[in-house]
């Protein structure tokens, strides 16, 4: 004879799937780490190293430098900060984890870079495809991979949707081989980036709570959001300043990300005036 459940059997089984998604989550999060250090260890070798980078930076060479521009792009800090600010309009409660991985971020890489203070692909070679600006030194980490997989990190260890999690990870693989492409970074550099954004990423995701803020706090923090864009932007040169494409797309999810935020402000204002309303009403 079927009996109902009761509720300390159902609350049970509910804790067992959450943390069965939990742990599945963790799983596919550490088997990319197992994957990036498997690449760490075969870019290691400098013969492997250079026998990527060839093979890969040759491709260039029959693909349009405004694609491989536009798709590089979207590791740099503005863009990218642009498409975040975007998102997290829609997701707030990940705003501290956000600038809390940005922050490491920033401390890290500068540092490694600083301390490593490797050549760059056009150093060495004499031979290679250069979309951009040419770059010398500071090589290893690669920090446009490290934004990129930092984002993707970040949405992989919170979003419950499958395909947005395996997206956010190939575009920001895409962004990574595209540092290749245009003859960048060696793939040891983007290698090493991947493995530091996903680190901030874990160590933010883990340290931060998922917090939802006051209104006055989250507009307070898309506005310094913007401010720190806006002046990054006013102030930083562009590694492909010729490809004006890239400057557009830049310039319009800038405008894009202002817009969510004066449209944030605005709903929530409205509904504060509706809610006043209410209250005068009912009383």
């Amino acid at each position: 004879m079927y009996t109902l459940p009761t509720f300390k059997q159902l609350n049970t089984q509910t804790h067992e799937r959450v943390d069965g998604k939990r742990n599945s989550l963790a799983n596919s999060f550490f088997t990319i780490f197992f994957i990036l250090f498997i690449l760490h260890l075969l870019t290691l070798n400098q013969a492997s190293n250079y026998l990527i980078f060839n093979g890969i930076n040759g491709m260039s060479a029959y693909m349009p430098d405004w694609i491989l521009a536009l798709v590089s792009d979207f590791g740099n800090g503005i863009t990218l900060g642009a498409v975040i600010l975007c998102y997290l309009v829609k997701r707030p409660e990940l705003i501290c984890r956000v600038l809390l991985a940005a922050l490491l971020s920033l401390i890290v890489v500068p540092l490694l870079k600083q301390y490593f203070d490797a050549p760059r692909p056009a150093v060495i070679l004499e031979h290679l495809n250069v979309i951009g600006e040419t770059r010398y030194k500071h090589s290893f980490p690669s920090g446009h991979s490290a934004t990129a997989f930092l984002f993707a990190g970040l949405i992989y260890l919170s979003s419950q949707k499958v395909f947005l999690r395996i997206s956010l990870i190939f575009m920001a693989a895409l962004v990574g081989v595209s540092r290749i492409l245009v003859g960048a970074h060696w793939p040891a550099d983007v290698v090493m980036g991947a493995i530091v954004g996903l680190s901030c990423a874990y160590a933010a995701s883990h340290i931060c709570p998922l917090i939802r803020l006051t209104f006055r706090k989250r507009l307070l923090a898309y506005l310094l959001l913007v401010l720190a864009l806006v002046s990054s932007e006013l102030h930083t040169g562009y590694d492909f300043s010729e490809i004006s494409i890239v400057q557009y797309v830049r310039w319009g999810l800038l405008m894009l990300s202002i817009i969510a935020v004066l449209g944030f402000a605005k709903r929530e204002l409205m509904a504060g005036v509706m809610a006043k309303r209410q209250r005068l009403t009912s009383q």
